[in-house]
C-alpha cells in the first residue's frame, strides 16, 4: 500500500552553491532533480509510503538517483534501467544577480524512453494519489502517451489523478503544451497549477477563472500557487486563500512549487481542512526555498 506513487524524470543535477558564473566555477555540487521525485522525497520525509517510477540509463548517474531516492525513503522497485540509454543530466548556473540559468541534456535519455509497454497495474495497486506533472508528456510521444496510460491505470487502481501542468517554455512552445496538456489535466482529479502554468496553459491567471469549474474538467481540487502572493485554492463548492510563508532570504527559488505539491497532498491524505493543506503546502515550499538544491535533504531537516 502506498500513499503516492508519482512518476517522471529524474536526473543529476550539477550546481555551484556560490553566485559564480559556469565559466568561472570551480566546484560543482552533483545532486539529484526531478519535479515529481522532489515531491516523492518531500511526501517521503513528511511520513507517508511514497513510490518513484521511471527510467535511468545503466550508468553511475542511475545509480547515484537510485540510491538516493532509496536513502531518502523512497521506493525505487519499479525504477527500471534501461541498458541502451543514458541517464539525463543538467546544470543550474547560479548567476551573480540571483537569476538562475539552465542547461539541460536531457536528449534520447533513459526516462524519455519510457512507454505505456512499461506500465504495469501492480506499480499503481492500492496508491491513494498517482502524481504527474506536465514535463513528462513534453520529453517524446512515448512519454506523452505513458502519462496517458499511467492516469488510466491510476483510476483502474480507485486512486485520485494529481497534475501538475509545470510548463517548461525550453521543451515545447504553449500552442503544442496545450494541446497536449489539456486533454491530461481534464482527467485529473486534482489540479496544481503555478500561476505562470495558468496563465501559458489556461489562457489566464484569473483566481476566479482559474478556480471555476471548467466543462469536461474532472477536478474536484484545483490549486492556484502565486508564489510570494499565496495560495488559493477550490474544493468542490468551498474557496479559500492563504498567505505565503514568510522566508527571511531566498537562496534558491527551484523546486518550490514540488515542496508546495508534497505539502498539500500530504495535508489532503491526513484529511486536513483545505486552507490548513495549502499552509503546509506553502510551509513546504518555503523551507525548499531557504536552501540550495531541489528538495530538503534528510540531512539537512533538523
Amino acid at each position: 500500500m502506498y500513499d503516492v506513487v508519482t512518476l517522471g524524470e529524474c536526473m543529476a543535477v550539477l550546481y555551484p552553491t556560490e553566485p559564480v558564473p559556469m565559466d568561472r566555477v570551480s566546484t560543482l555540487t552533483l545532486d539529484i532533480a526531478g519535479a515529481e521525485s522532489n515531491t516523492a522525497i518531500g511526501l517521503s520525509q513528511l511520513g507517508h509510503h511514497v513510490r518513484f517510477v521511471s527510467q535511468v540509463g545503466n550508468d553511475s548517474l542511475g545509480q547515484r538517483i537510485r540510491t538516493t531516492l532509496a536513502q531518502e525513503g523512497v521506493d525505487t522497485t519499479y525504477l527500471l534501467t534501461d541498458s541502451d540509454a543514458q541517464t539525463g543530466v543538467f546544470f543550474r548556473e547560479w548567476l551573480p544577480d540571483g537569476a538562475r540559468r539552465v542547461q539541460y541534456y536531457r536528449r534520447a535519455s533513459a526516462a524519455s524512453r519510457l512507454s505505456p509497454e512499461h506500465l504495469k497495474s501492480e506499480m499503481f495497486a492500492g496508491a491513494h494519489i498517482v502524481h504527474m506533472t506536465g514535463i513528462t508528456p513534453a520529453l517524446s510521444e512515448t512519454c506523452a502517451a505513458s502519462v496517458a496510460r499511467a492516469i488510466e491505470l491510476a483510476h483502474e487502481a480507485g486512486a485520485l489523478v494529481s497534475f501538475d501542468p509545470n510548463y517548461r517554455a525550453p521543451l515545447w512552445s504553449v500552442e503544442a503544451a496545450r494541446v497536449a496538456l489539456l486533454p491530461l489535466m481534464a482527467q485529473a482529479d486534482i489540479l496544481l497549477l503555478g500561476h505562470e502554468d495558468a496563465h501559458a496553459i489556461l489562457g489566464t491567471h484569473n483566481e476566479e477563472e482559474v478556480l471555476a469549474p471548467m466543462p469536461g474538467f474532472r477536478a474536484q481540487v484545483v490549486v492556484l500557487k502565486q508564489a510570494e502572493k499565496g495560495a488559493c485554492a477550490r474544493a468542490g463548492e468551498a474557496r479559500v486563500t492563504v498567505p505565503a510563508t514568510p522566508v527571511s532570504e531566498v537562496i534558491d527559488p527551484v523546486g518550490a512549487g514540488d515542496g508546495f505539491n508534497a505539502g498539500f497532498l500530504s495535508g489532503w491524505l491526513r484529511g486536513y481542512a483545505l486552507a490548513d493543506a495549502l499552509r503546509l503546502g506553502a510551509r513546504v515550499g518555503a523551507r525548499i526555498v531557504s536552501q540550495t538544491g531541489d528538495y530538503v535533504h534528510s540531512r539537512d531537516k533538523a
